[in-house]
């Protein structure tokens, strides 16, 4: 097989937040950081989002903050998404005010504030579902309690281009961090697009909304940043001269194995230029 042209991008959306007593209100400001790691032919790739970046973000708020991925390029390209979701220790609030109990926690009688603190993820990043979306966390119901917990994205169909999940990490970044979070702790999501994207056209977007989760016991000092992070590679497609992919990228979706197999060459042909 000829040796594949890849490349990567990233695209940094910054979250400034305010500390008030027993809430967290924040304001929402974005700023785009790119790092072409690779430069190679005429593979490229640009990450876009729709948002309005004068709207203010407070708890509990749903906003709109709409990412995708454009071929920059000259050839049919095949993307991988990572997003970085930033954690910190925090009580956190169902969507109608009450504290939520960590799993793995027996309150006392009367229960203390500090058996409601638990390291989690402070955004929700939520998809509308076009066509379709999926859960990667989703919302559950404990003891009446249901949890405002959610992370999905528009996904892929039998007759419908889509992002697919596949796999998930716990990292430490560099990333400038909000106060209180755990050592830079982020959940990292890999998901990869189902069709080739040809020259001049865009996937459907990774997600639709955000929300700053509802939080209280947490201290957030002015003008610290914590970021979600979602770094973009590509891979030239009619370079993938691969056996046993069930889709082709093309008019059948490549599923979950068929992307896992391709991301392995954009793993092991990374280097920075």
């Amino acid at each position: 097989m000829k040796q594949s042209k890849i490349k990567k991008i990233a695209l940094i959306i910054s979250i400034c937040a305010l500390t008030v007593i027993g809430t967290v209100t924040a304001f929402l400001t974005s700023t785009d950081t790119v790092n072409n790691l690779f430069r190679i032919a005429k593979v490229d790739l640009k990450i876009e989002e729709k948002f309005d970046e004068k709207q203010k973000l407070s708890a509990g708020q749903i906003i709109t903050k709409q990412p995708w991925v454009k071929n920059t390029g000259t050839v049919n390209e095949l993307f991988f998404v990572e997003v970085s979701v930033p954690c910190m220790e925090a009580s956190f609030l169902t969507s109608d005010g009450q504290r939520i109990i960590p799993d793995s926690v027996t309150l006392s009688n009367p229960p203390k504030a500090h058996e409601y603190l638990q390291t989690q993820e402070i955004y929700n990043l939520i998809a509308a579902g076009t066509p379709s979306k999926d859960y990667i966390t989703q919302p559950v119901t404990v003891n009446n309690i249901t949890k405002n917990w959610e992370l999905s994205y528009n996904k892929s169909s039998n007759n419908s281009e889509g992002w697919v999940y596949l796999s998930q990490t716990e990292s430490q970044k560099e990333y400038k961090k909000v106060q209180g979070m755990q050592d830079g702790i982020y959940n990292t999501y890999l998901l990869g697009y189902s069709a080739w994207v040809a020259p001049d056209k865009i996937t459907v977007p990774i997600f639709d909304k955000l929300q700053l989760r509802s939080i209280i016991d947490a201290d957030i000092e002015n003008n610290t940043i914590g970021q979600v992070q979602l770094n973009a590679y590509t891979i030239q497609a009619d370079e993938l001269n691969l056996s046993g992919l069930t889709g082709n990228g093309s008019d059948i979706q490549y599923t979950k194995a068929d992307l896992e197999k391709i991301y392995k060459i954009i793993s092991n042909k990374q280097t920075t230029a």
